[in-house]
């Protein structure tokens, strides 16, 4: 049976829009001064809200630009929902997180704050040191479910393995991607990790 989202309200919409324009101008500022000499205040200035208001929505500056990527987190985490207890495969998983990336490509101010933030950790520690926390802190719950995906009983050594190489092949495509968008080139996100997730698989098969 298939279920239909229901459309989020006009309160809703209008946080949604909050959110996404703090995002927005976070990474403008962050790409004209870099992230230690943007401030919040900057941020909510030049955002049209209040501190207070940035606040209800980002716990700091960098958390403000990577709103995508946590989007992005909680997409997966629904999408491998789906998968529980269903004995999924490495190929299985992988069509999983392929999904997710073409819905967000489908999503152009979601895809493109993404891409922006791939390119801005190449030059700024505080929003790459950002956004390694960020990974850290999704790394248990992603283990937990790659475990449930797989129906193993707890988080063992192939989970890990498992995880570790999803992970590992999902950033080198991100950072493959945004290195060939910067340079100009119309790369395509999901082809970019189809073509990353058949390399890893010649490298391991060697």
């Amino acid at each position: 049976m298939t279920t239909t989202t229901p459309a989020p309200d006009l309160r809703e919409r209008r946080r949604l829009a909050t959110q996404a324009e703090i995002e927005q101008v976070a990474l403008d500022l962050f790409a004209r001064n870099g992230s230690e000499r943007t401030t919040v205040d900057d941020i909510a200035a030049a955002a049209g809200v209040s501190p207070r208001t940035f606040f209800r929505y980002f716990g700091t500056k960098e958390d403000a630009a990577l709103g995508a990527n946590r989007a992005f987190d909680a997409a997966l985490a629904a999408r491998l929902e789906d998968r529980v207890g269903s004995s999924t495969s490495l190929g299985d998983l992988e069509d999983c997180i392929a999904d997710v990336l073409t819905a967000f490509t489908a999503e152009a101010g979601s895809i493109e704050r993404m891409l922006r933030v791939r390119c801005l950790v190449i030059e700024d520690a505080g929003l790459r040191s950002a956004l390694l926390r960020l990974d850290a802190e999704q790394t248990a719950a992603f283990f937990a479910r790659i475990a449930a995906a797989t129906g193993a009983p707890t988080v063992d050594l192939r989970t890990r393995v498992v995880a570790e190489t999803l992970g590992a092949g999902l950033r080198a495509a991100l950072d493959d991607w945004a290195a060939r968008r910067d340079q100009g080139e119309d790369a395509d996100l999901v082809a970019t990790y189809r073509r990353t997730c058949a390399t890893l698989r010649d490298v391991t098969a060697a």
